[in-house]
């Protein structure tokens, strides 16, 4: 338990000391985020926090890791700080789509082949066990693919990826903790440590932006901790630390990343877009437009997110069958409440135009329909 403590409170620590310094540099070298275009924020902002962010955790594990197991997890931090890189030339000199999928599929063969850390079946879902060695690999992979930029999509507003993230890193650090298995947990945990921290600059009104150099690795970390959480829960069934659906957990603990962006890929493929097309539809920019702010909506995402983890505590002993239908009824159910909502606060918008058009007519002024609006 006191490594436990001493690694988050260490990262933690670093973190509230050189946060301040790197929000300084960045200003003063002018890597800043500049409003306009979909961006939400007002103000130049540094957008490079996954910088301290890194060496804050890194700083935690290289003081209380121990030797014996660095030698577990050293492919896996080579990996991790692959994608870390990636991320921070994306914010110093914009990558390709398709170079920072190639990166993330480099580092994503790492984690499979060299740490064998990947979904070897499907843990009787369905009534499915085990699976062909290539199908294992190409679910790891798509798995992989899938969280790192789901968590990259998030970061949209103050506060919001960082919090996702540290719920997420708790869980699995605390897991892994008690299941022993050190080096994950110890990774686990310096993020989490690292991401209090840097939610303390990032809370409306945000002194730094996450960036792609933060939400990149981070969301990597997460679908390792996922994939790994996963697989392990398969060896210790019918003991007292296990879950009896990790599948279902897992996307409980990472449900806001994943649900949000599986309905916003929906919601263009609908409109004939490509899933790919930039816009402002994720949840997060629905409750801004309902009239929330950076921190309310933050809170109220946070507060689902919560909700979702204990929902997967409450139902641990029961079935993958149980727990991932109860999981996406769920999600599918609030999501389908915020978009009547949504529409009823758009019909209100519209109506009030109206009026003001029939009240002005009178006095020869028409105020202009927005067709924008909604």
């Amino acid at each position: 338990m006191e490594q436990l403590i001493t690694t988050i409170g260490t990262a933690l620590l670093i973190g509230f000391l050189v946060f301040p310094v790197f929000i300084k540099l960045f200003k003063k070298l002018n890597f800043l985020d500049s409003p306009g275009g979909r961006k939400i924020h007002t103000v130049n902002t540094p957008a490079m926090g996954g910088l301290p962010l890194f060496v804050s955790a890194g700083v935690a594990l290289l003081l209380w890791l121990p030797f014996a197991a660095l030698g577990e997890i050293k492919f896996l931090l080579g990996a991790i700080s692959i994608v870390f890189f990636i991320g921070l030339r994306d914010d110093v000199i914009d990558l390709r789509a398709y170079q920072k999928l190639i990166g993330q599929i480099a580092a994503a063969v790492i984690v499979m082949v060299l740490c064998d850390i990947r979904l070897a079946a499907f843990y009787q879902y369905l009534g499915i066990g085990e699976i062909p060695l290539w199908l294992s690999y190409a679910l790891s992979l798509f798995t992989i693919i899938v969280i790192t930029n789901a968590y990259n999509l998030i970061d949209g507003i103050d506060g919001l990826a960082g919090s996702v993230g540290l719920v997420a890193t708790l869980f699995f650090g605390l897991f892994f903790f008690l299941a022993n298995q050190l080096g994950m947990a110890l990774i686990a945990l310096s993020l989490a440590g690292a991401l209090m921290a840097f939610l303390n600059f990032n809370w409306a009104p945000s002194k730094i932006f996450m960036g792609d150099t933060g939400s990149l690795f981070i969301g990597f970390s997460l679908a390792v901790f996922a994939i790994f959480f996963i697989e392990y829960n398969s060896t210790i069934q019918g003991q007292g630390l296990a879950f009896g659906a990790p599948i279902g957990t897992a996307v409980a603990i990472l449900i806001l990343p994943l649900a949000d962006t599986f309905r916003v890929f929906v919601k263009r493929v609908l409109k004939g877009n490509s899933p790919m097309h930039p816009d402002r539809t994720h949840v997060h920019h629905i409750l801004l437009r309902l009239g929330c702010n950076h921190a309310q909506a933050t809170g109220i995402l946070l507060t689902v997110n919560i909700i979702f983890v204990l929902l997967a505590l409450v139902l641990r002993d029961f079935s993958e069958l149980v727990v991932i239908s109860a999981v996406l009824v769920t999600a599918v159910a609030l999501s389908a409440i915020l978009d009547l909502i949504f529409k009823a606060a758009i019909e209100r918008r519209k109506e009030e135009l109206r009026e003001k058009n029939r009240a002005t007519r009178k006095k020869g002024i028409v105020v202009p329909f927005d067709q924008n609006v909604g």
